[in-house]
């Protein structure tokens, strides 16, 4: 998510941005994978609750709940 935030940042700010993904998996630790067959989990659950609320304002995310 932190080059996510940072091109989005760069972005409003009036720069051109170019976001590549390293895996196979578009979405970084934003997706949700079958880890165990049968079983889903967001790699994000922990680490997007630790997103500060400023950059929830900042880019106009809404918050899941």
């Amino acid at each position: 998510h932190n080059g996510l935030v940072a091109a989005a940042y760069l972005a409003k700010g009036g720069k051109k941005v170019c976001v590549l993904e390293r895996r196979h998996v578009i979405g970084g630790a934003a997706v949700t994978e079958e880890i165990i067959p049968g079983f889903k989990f967001s790699r994000a659950s922990y680490v997007l609750g630790l997103l500060r609320p400023k950059v929830y304002n900042d880019l106009e995310l809404k918050v899941k709940q």
